[in-house]
């Protein structure tokens, strides 16, 4: 996974308020698990900003 990937999330984080479907950019990599997820609504404002592990996320191609 690679800066600027948009990606799949894989699995419901009710914590955050995420949910298994959402899609989202990588606009960090700290390393080969953790990456910094913008998650934005239809209208472009940010539902979630933050870490998430490699676990929740899959690549879109």
């Amino acid at each position: 996974m690679q800066q600027f990937d948009v990606v799949k999330i894989t699995k419901d984080y009710p914590v955050e308020g995420i949910t298994k479907g959402q899609i989202g950019t990588i606009l960090e990599v700290y390393d080969d698990n953790h990456f910094e997820i913008e998650i934005c609504d239809d209208n472009g404002r940010t539902l979630f900003l933050g870490a998430l592990s490699k676990d929740f996320l899959e690549v879109v191609v």
